[in-house]
């Protein structure tokens, strides 16, 4: 997408003109000349291939830029009024009415060639729309990031949750399991010192019936 040959004439004689590009460009726009500029509208675009050709006629003189087709006519015609309103600034103006064929070209060749590429930049800059398009899907990465990340935190929480609630289920499982060992051991330990002291008075009495058995009290 691209500007591609301009020139500045008047009828059929190109006073000026710049192209960076190779090709049969200039050769191919003379010969559309009388077409070009002999129509009355002020501003008029026509197509020729792959290219089209855009026109403003302003007093006796034509305004013309040859560019690919997919550039918008609004990039063309800027660069055409950008044009009209340097050539017609200066005295080379004037100059035009009697100026032979290629005649303003050392003059203001340059001014075409650098405000070509001028709008050239123009139209690789993204425009107002681009640049909030690009910002808006920027913020909308950086919040589908922080999203996942959040969920990402919400699954590790929930993971945490379920490690505590199956340690707190272990830990009541141990407290009762404790509580009922203690129990037992109780028990146990329980059993044993009665038996120990049924065995202690059972031998208690048997030595104070003996003795009294020997004393005859009994």
């Amino acid at each position: 997408m691209s500007l591609v040959y301009s020139l500045i004439c008047r009828g059929s004689t190109v006073l000026c003109d710049y192209t960076d590009r190779t090709g049969n460009f200039e050769t191919v726009t003379i010969s559309m000349l009388d077409r070009l500029s002999r129509k009355a509208e002020k501003k008029v675009t026509f197509f020729a291939g792959d290219y089209s050709y855009h026109v403003i006629n302003d007093d006796g003189l034509s305004y013309i830029v040859m560019t690919n087709r997919s550039v918008p006519g609004k990039i063309a015609f800027a660069y055409l009024a950008d044009i009209r309103k340097r050539f017609a600034q200066g005295p080379l103006v004037e100059r035009a009415i009697t100026a032979k064929a290629y005649e303003l070209r050392r003059d203001f060749t340059h001014v075409l060639g650098s405000q070509m590429e001028h709008h050239r930049d123009e139209m690789s800059r993204p425009t107002r729309l681009e640049e909030l398009s690009s910002q808006v899907e920027e913020v909308k990465g950086i919040m589908t990031q922080n999203i996942e990340k959040v969920l990402d935190r919400g699954e590790k929480l929930d993971i945490l949750v379920e490690k505590a609630q199956d340690l707190e289920a272990d830990a009541s499982t141990f407290k009762k399991t404790s509580t009922d060992l203690r129990r037992k051991y109780w028990w146990k330990d329980m059993k044993w010192k009665v038996i120990i002291a049924i065995i202690i008075l059972a031998i208690i009495l048997t030595i104070v019936l003996a003795v009294l058995g020997a004393t005859g009290k009994l």
